[in-house]
């Protein structure tokens, strides 16, 4: 059975009260197909770095992560993160598992530009690991750490990574957690149905923006890598996708019209 592919933001972590019913949600779907969490971490990792008095760059919205930095940001991801992560799934009674991007060459990494510094280009491979785990009933929480052929660490993009997971699996879906109930239009309600040809319209228009147009471009690669559906929702949408109950959110698709 193909997989699915959620992937969240830090900001979940950060709201304990809507993020409980998401870890029995998750627990209780991984009876009807195999779930693979990728999880990024910004927000804790500009907590540390402004607690240390380190100064933080963005270039397109991607961190500058400079050699001084890697390690702290590896701490937080592969660490602070994927722990809480971990612990909150384990307490719903799913059998987690944090792992990291570069863990067993799980998946190919190598640097971006030195203009980023450390941050990380994931390509899809075969994800051996990742299937090994699934296939054992693990519900494995992957990290966007990467490992370079010099085997130190790079920071990839969180929704790259999720990319390249879900590419890499063959997945069903690709879940983005986000937190609102998809891409809003200029009325303040949620676009149903986006046509993967449309994306750079919607963008240069100015309907998605920032973050919101990250994702619909990183739906229109996992698409074209073969995924068969992505979908942008909020936590609550994410809940009730995974109970199969009725929800709302954004779904990037091939072959289908804009719908408001």
């Amino acid at each position: 059975m193909k997989p699915v592919v959620i992937k969240l933001s830090g900001k979940v972590l950060d709201q304990p009260a809507t993020a409980s019913p998401l870890w029995s949600a998750i627990t209780s779907a991984t009876k009807d197909a195999p779930i693979v969490l990728v999880h990024g971490g910004g927000m804790q990792v500009d907590a540390l770095l402004n607690k240390l008095g380190e100064q933080t760059y963005r270039i397109d919205g991607i961190r500058v992560t400079p050699v001084s930095q890697i390690d702290l940001v590896t701490g937080v991801l592969a660490g602070q993160v994927s722990i809480r992560l971990v612990g909150a799934l384990k307490a719903a009674g799913a059998p987690a598992v944090g792992i990291s991007l570069g863990d067993a060459g799980m998946l190919r990494c190598e640097q971006a530009g030195h203009d980023f510094g450390r941050v990380g280009a994931v390509t899809p491979d075969n994800a051996e690991l990742l299937g090994t785990l699934l296939t054992a009933g693990f519900v494995p929480v992957v990290n966007s750490i990467g490992i370079d052929s010099d085997g130190k660490p790079l920071n990839v993009n969180a929704d790259d990574a999720a990319v390249a997971v879900a590419i890499s699996l063959g997945a069903s879906e690709l879940l983005y957690i986000s937190d609102v109930p998809g891409l809003l239009g200029d009325a303040g309600d949620v676009i149903s149905t986006v046509n993967q040809i449309q994306i750079e319209t919607l963008i240069h228009k100015g309907v998605a923006k920032a973050g919101m147009a990250a994702k619909l471009r990183s739906a229109s690669d996992a698409l074209g890598g073969g995924v068969d559906i992505v979908r942008v929702t909020d936590t609550a949408g994410a809940v009730k996708r995974l109970l199969g109950d009725p929800f709302i959110a954004t779904s990037i698709q091939l072959g289908k019209e804009v719908r408001g």
